[in-house]
This record gives structure tokens, sequence and C-alpha cells, in this order.
């Protein structure tokens, strides 16, 4: 294991050591930014929550207690489940947020749980790339959390990724042997459109390769001009998913630019 640098900074400074600050928003509360409103907690056991039109997402952070501290620049601290392991909220200039924790040496556990709550008839889907996409009761792009990611003291990366199981997202860190603590990692909220690749199961492709229509509404809530990049890839969407049904294998579609490929395995069931 590498040598662990001196921190005697305090827990926002680590956090926003990794994150910066320039996507903050700063101060407490309920704040207002992209259109959206962010709620940031005053106990751990009070779930971040963001609002956007008739949409409101929540994220419950694996802390417990009242916040034990708030940098200038607007991140709230809390204690973790574990002496260990800390966790944090940020407001993002965005309109979303990010639901932090820090490792703070190699005894740490190294997985952290978040309940995710979202609106009724809201679904999921991960990325290759790990990250989560949500979609609303219509099938509309609602937004998602961003890739993961992890950095140790030294700001080296240190792979992490996503398992989520119903309402709960787990956030795995695998740090090497000379990974250095601290080691921050969050999930990221972000409304819109997540890059990556969605991924569609047999009944879902056999939705997308009967409704052309279904698949322009889909994504028709990517920003400009992937927007139309969804729209007019419908029809092309539509016929791969056709081709996938008949291949007996599933669709999947690389966002923003919208491209349909079949696949097999997996998720394709």
């Amino acid at each position: 294991m590498a040598d662990t640098p001196s921190h005697t900074a305090t827990p926002s400074t680590v956090i926003e050591e990794a994150t910066g600050t320039q996507e903050i928003l700063k101060g407490s509360g309920t704040l207002a930014a992209g259109g959206a409103q962010v709620t940031l907690p005053t106990r751990a056991d009070d779930p971040i929550s963001a609002t956007k039109g008739e949409d409101t997402i929540k994220l419950a952070l694996p802390g417990v207690g009242e916040k034990e501290a708030s940098s200038t620049s607007g991140t709230a601290v809390f204690a973790g489940r574990d002496d260990s392991v800390s966790t944090a909220a940020q407001a993002t200039t965005d309109g979303g947020f990010r639901a932090l924790f820090t490792l703070e040496d190699a005894n740490a556990p190294r997985q952290q749980s978040f309940k995710l709550t979202l609106p009724e008839g809201a679904t999921t889907r991960q990325t290759a790339e790990g990250g989560l996409v949500v979609f609303d009761a219509s099938g509309k792009i609602t937004g998602g959390l961003e890739t993961p990611w992890a950095k140790d003291a030294n700001g080296a990366p240190v792979p992490t990724s996503y398992r989520v199981e119903g309402d709960t997202v787990t956030q795995v860190v695998e740090p090497g042997a000379n990974a250095a603590y601290p080691i921050v990692a969050d999930p990221k909220w972000t409304w819109g459109i997540i890059s990556g690749t969605v991924y569609f199961n047999k009944k879902e492709t056999a939705h997308l390769a009967s409704n052309a229509g279904f698949v322009a509404v889909l994504f028709a809530a990517a920003p400009p001009p992937f927007d139309a990049y969804g729209i007019l890839n419908a029809a092309n969407i539509s016929r791969v998913a056709w081709n996938a049904g008949s291949d007996g294998k599933c669709v999947e579609v690389k966002v923003p630019t919208f491209l349909p490929y079949e696949y097999k395995g997996g998720y394709c069931k």
C-alpha cells in the first residue's frame, strides 16, 4: 500500500480538491440553477432532492446525524456509517447534485449504498460506460447518474462502478495497493442526456421495432442538436430493432449520436 499523504485539510477541502469548486452552487437549503431547484439536507437521513418541472429526484446519503460542516463553496459534510467514511452533498450549477463519500484509510469499506427515489413510473438502465439513465413513465429521458469516478489523495483515478438493485445504487471502489488515502468518489445527478450506450431487452426491443413514433418521443429530451438526431434516427432505430428481434437479439443505442446496434447477452433477456 502506498504511503498516505499527511492531510490536515478539512473533509470539505479534501472533497473540493477532487471535484473542484467551479460547478458547486454556493449556499445551503434550497438553491436554484439550470431551471431546477436543489435542496441540500441538514441531516444525513434526509435525501438530496432536485426538482425540474414535474420531476423530483431524491438520493439518500450513506451517512448519519446532523450536518457536521459546510464549506464557503457549498459542500455540506456528514458523518458516514463507518468511522473511516464521511459523506457530503453539493448542489451543482447545472441544477443537479453530487452525493459524495470519502474513504479515509485502507480499512474503510469499499462500497457505499444510496437510495434513489424516482417519479412514479420511471425506469432506469445502466450504460456500457457505467452510468445510469432514467426514463420517465412515457419513455422520455429525464436524466441520470453520470459515469462513476473516484480519485485518490494524489488525484489518481481509482477503479469504481455502480451496482443497481431495485431502488438502491451501490458505488463500489477498488483501490490498488498504491492508492493514496483519502479517496473521494461520488454519484452525480444530471438532468437531460447522459452519454453512453443504452441497452434494451427483448420486450423493449420489440416495442421499439413496432413504434417509430415512440422512439422519437423516447429521445426528444436531448438538448439541441441531439434531440434532432434522436428524431431523425427514430426510423433507423426501429429498423435495427426489428432486425435484432428477428435475429433473437436486442438493440442498443449510442447516446448522444443515437446510432443503433444489435447485441446479445447481458440485459438482452
